[in-house]
Protein backbone atom coordinates (compact mmCIF):
# COMPACT_ATOMS: atom_id res chain seq x y z
CA UNK A 1 0.00 0.00 0.00
CA UNK A 2 1.13 3.88 -0.36
CA UNK A 3 3.24 5.02 2.44
CA UNK A 4 0.97 8.43 2.79
CA UNK A 5 -1.94 8.23 4.71
CA UNK A 6 -4.22 11.45 5.87
CA UNK A 7 -4.01 10.47 9.33
CA UNK A 8 -0.62 9.46 9.72
CA UNK A 9 -0.99 10.26 13.86
CA UNK A 10 -3.87 8.31 14.16
CA UNK A 11 -3.87 4.58 15.51
CA UNK A 12 -6.99 2.76 16.10
CA UNK A 13 -6.12 0.30 18.21
CA UNK A 14 -5.60 3.35 20.93
CA UNK A 15 -9.21 3.20 21.25
CA UNK A 16 -9.42 -0.67 21.96
CA UNK A 17 -10.48 -0.40 25.70
CA UNK A 18 -14.05 1.55 24.74
CA UNK A 19 -15.02 -2.03 22.66
CA UNK A 20 -16.61 -4.53 23.94
CA UNK A 21 -14.08 -7.65 25.58
CA UNK A 22 -15.27 -9.96 22.39
CA UNK A 23 -14.58 -7.56 19.84
CA UNK A 24 -11.20 -6.27 21.50
CA UNK A 25 -9.74 -9.86 21.57
CA UNK A 26 -11.46 -9.89 17.67
CA UNK A 27 -9.11 -7.20 16.24
CA UNK A 28 -6.61 -8.28 19.16
CA UNK A 29 -5.80 -11.33 17.10
CA UNK A 30 -5.63 -9.80 13.60
CA UNK A 31 -2.71 -7.73 15.07
CA UNK A 32 -0.80 -11.03 16.26
CA UNK A 33 -1.56 -13.17 13.09
CA UNK A 34 0.52 -16.40 13.04
CA UNK A 35 1.70 -17.90 9.81
CA UNK A 36 0.55 -21.61 10.86
CA UNK A 37 -1.09 -23.08 7.39
CA UNK A 38 -3.40 -25.53 7.78
CA UNK A 39 -4.73 -25.37 4.05
CA UNK A 40 -1.93 -24.36 1.58
CA UNK A 41 1.10 -26.15 1.98
CA UNK A 42 4.54 -24.60 2.31
CA UNK A 43 4.63 -23.52 -1.68
CA UNK A 44 1.27 -22.66 -2.00
CA UNK A 45 1.39 -20.36 1.19
CA UNK A 46 4.66 -18.63 -0.30
CA UNK A 47 2.99 -18.29 -3.83
CA UNK A 48 -0.44 -17.22 -2.28
CA UNK A 49 1.26 -14.79 0.03
CA UNK A 50 3.44 -12.80 -2.87
CA UNK A 51 0.27 -13.45 -4.80
CA UNK A 52 -1.53 -11.29 -2.02
CA UNK A 53 1.39 -8.27 -1.41
CA UNK A 54 1.15 -8.09 -5.50
CA UNK A 55 -2.73 -7.65 -5.39
CA UNK A 56 -3.00 -4.82 -2.90
CA UNK A 57 0.58 -3.72 -3.21
CA UNK A 58 1.33 -4.78 0.45
CA UNK A 59 4.88 -5.59 1.94
CA UNK A 60 4.25 -5.09 5.64
CA UNK A 61 4.69 -8.49 7.37
CA UNK A 62 1.80 -8.12 10.17
CA UNK A 63 -1.02 -7.37 7.28
CA UNK A 64 0.42 -10.05 5.18
CA UNK A 65 0.11 -12.64 7.54
CA UNK A 66 -3.39 -11.65 8.90
CA UNK A 67 -4.52 -12.23 5.11
CA UNK A 68 -2.50 -15.41 4.85
CA UNK A 69 -4.27 -16.41 7.75
CA UNK A 70 -7.53 -15.57 7.47
CA UNK A 71 -7.73 -16.89 3.54
CA UNK A 72 -5.92 -20.20 4.84
CA UNK A 73 -9.09 -20.46 7.91
CA UNK A 74 -11.57 -19.34 5.49
CA UNK A 75 -10.52 -22.36 3.12
CA UNK A 76 -10.51 -25.20 5.81
CA UNK A 77 -13.55 -23.92 7.56
CA UNK A 78 -16.93 -26.27 7.12
CA UNK A 79 -19.30 -23.68 6.95
CA UNK A 80 -20.59 -23.17 3.26
CA UNK A 81 -20.06 -20.32 0.77
CA UNK A 82 -23.30 -18.39 0.96
CA UNK A 83 -23.62 -18.62 -3.30
CA UNK A 84 -21.29 -19.95 -6.38
CA UNK A 85 -21.61 -20.00 -9.74
CA UNK A 86 -22.64 -23.19 -11.93
CA UNK A 87 -19.53 -24.86 -12.59
CA UNK A 88 -17.63 -23.32 -10.42
CA UNK A 89 -15.44 -25.69 -7.80
CA UNK A 90 -15.67 -25.47 -3.82
CA UNK A 91 -13.55 -22.53 -2.52
CA UNK A 92 -11.03 -24.53 -1.72
CA UNK A 93 -10.55 -26.45 -4.86
CA UNK A 94 -10.92 -22.67 -6.81
CA UNK A 95 -7.57 -21.55 -4.92
CA UNK A 96 -5.59 -24.82 -5.16
CA UNK A 97 -6.60 -25.01 -8.81
CA UNK A 98 -5.93 -21.56 -9.60
CA UNK A 99 -2.65 -21.65 -7.62
CA UNK A 100 -1.67 -24.26 -9.60
CA UNK A 101 -2.59 -22.37 -13.02
CA UNK A 102 -0.79 -19.09 -12.12
CA UNK A 103 2.28 -21.43 -11.61
CA UNK A 104 2.03 -23.48 -15.20
CA UNK A 105 1.10 -20.41 -16.84
CA UNK A 106 4.54 -18.78 -15.55
CA UNK A 107 6.28 -22.21 -16.50
CA UNK A 108 4.12 -20.76 -20.22
CA UNK A 109 5.23 -17.79 -20.73
CA UNK A 110 9.03 -17.37 -18.94
CA UNK A 111 10.09 -21.02 -18.39
CA UNK A 112 10.52 -20.30 -14.45
CA UNK A 113 8.21 -20.57 -11.48
CA UNK A 114 6.06 -17.95 -10.35
CA UNK A 115 7.99 -17.20 -7.22
CA UNK A 116 11.15 -17.24 -9.66
CA UNK A 117 9.87 -13.98 -11.79
CA UNK A 118 10.34 -11.15 -11.30
CA UNK A 119 7.83 -8.08 -10.19
CA UNK A 120 6.61 -6.85 -13.15
CA UNK A 121 6.52 -10.43 -14.74
CA UNK A 122 4.55 -11.52 -12.07
CA UNK A 123 2.05 -8.83 -12.64
CA UNK A 124 2.15 -9.64 -15.97
CA UNK A 125 0.94 -13.01 -15.07
CA UNK A 126 -1.89 -12.16 -12.64
CA UNK A 127 -2.95 -9.14 -15.45
CA UNK A 128 -3.07 -12.35 -17.96
CA UNK A 129 -5.19 -14.83 -15.39
CA UNK A 130 -7.89 -11.37 -14.62
CA UNK A 131 -8.36 -10.91 -17.90
CA UNK A 132 -8.95 -14.85 -18.84
CA UNK A 133 -5.79 -14.81 -21.45
CA UNK A 134 -3.36 -16.84 -19.52
CA UNK A 135 -2.01 -19.87 -21.11
CA UNK A 136 -4.67 -22.55 -20.95
CA UNK A 137 -2.54 -25.13 -19.40
CA UNK A 138 -3.79 -28.09 -17.48
CA UNK A 139 -5.02 -26.59 -14.61
CA UNK A 140 -7.26 -23.92 -16.43
CA UNK A 141 -9.10 -26.66 -18.83
CA UNK A 142 -11.92 -27.26 -16.08
CA UNK A 143 -11.61 -23.77 -14.37
CA UNK A 144 -12.06 -20.08 -15.02
CA UNK A 145 -9.32 -18.21 -15.01
CA UNK A 146 -11.79 -14.84 -14.77
CA UNK A 147 -13.89 -16.63 -12.02
CA UNK A 148 -10.88 -17.79 -10.02
CA UNK A 149 -9.18 -14.01 -9.82
CA UNK A 150 -12.56 -12.29 -8.81
CA UNK A 151 -12.95 -14.85 -5.73
CA UNK A 152 -8.89 -13.96 -5.16
CA UNK A 153 -8.91 -10.44 -5.41
CA UNK A 154 -12.43 -10.15 -3.20
CA UNK A 155 -10.77 -12.45 -0.24
CA UNK A 156 -7.82 -10.60 -0.34
CA UNK A 157 -8.90 -6.57 0.11
CA UNK A 158 -11.60 -8.30 2.57
CA UNK A 159 -9.07 -9.21 4.41
CA UNK A 160 -6.56 -6.92 3.87
CA UNK A 161 -9.45 -3.71 4.85
CA UNK A 162 -10.37 -5.49 8.08
CA UNK A 163 -6.91 -4.75 9.56
CA UNK A 164 -6.41 -2.42 12.24
CA UNK A 165 -3.39 -0.74 10.49
CA UNK A 166 -5.56 -0.59 7.89
CA UNK A 167 -8.26 1.30 9.15
CA UNK A 168 -5.67 3.49 10.34
CA UNK A 169 -4.63 4.49 7.50
CA UNK A 170 -8.13 5.30 5.63
CA UNK A 171 -9.16 6.95 8.94
CA UNK A 172 -11.81 4.00 10.23
CA UNK A 173 -12.35 4.75 13.54
CA UNK A 174 -13.29 0.56 14.00
CA UNK A 175 -16.41 -0.90 15.68
CA UNK A 176 -18.09 2.08 17.85
CA UNK A 177 -20.20 -0.69 19.90
CA UNK A 178 -20.76 0.11 22.69
CA UNK A 179 -20.08 4.05 22.48
CA UNK A 180 -21.78 4.48 18.97
CA UNK A 181 -21.02 7.95 17.29
CA UNK A 182 -22.95 11.49 18.19
CA UNK A 183 -21.90 13.75 15.88
CA UNK A 184 -23.33 12.32 12.86
CA UNK A 185 -23.86 15.58 10.67
CA UNK A 186 -21.80 16.16 7.45
CA UNK A 187 -18.63 17.34 8.54
CA UNK A 188 -18.38 16.39 12.13
CA UNK A 189 -16.48 14.07 13.95
CA UNK A 190 -16.58 12.36 16.78
CA UNK A 191 -13.53 13.35 19.42
CA UNK A 192 -12.11 9.91 19.21
CA UNK A 193 -12.30 9.60 15.43
CA UNK A 194 -9.27 9.94 13.12
CA UNK A 195 -8.49 13.81 11.96
CA UNK A 196 -6.99 14.38 9.02
CA UNK A 197 -3.01 15.29 8.58
CA UNK A 198 -2.67 18.91 9.76
CA UNK A 199 -6.92 19.26 11.37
Amino acid sequence: MTETTRYPAYDVWEQHAEWDEHTQHVVGKRRMAKLANRFFTHAEGLQMQTVAALLIDENRQEVLSFVMEHLDEKLVSPIGESQRKVGIPVRSELYRKGLAGIDEASHAAYRASFLALDRERQLDILSHVAEGKAAQTEAWKALPQKEFFKALLNDVVSACYSHPAIWSEIGYGGPAYPRGYVRVEKGLVDPWEAKRNGE
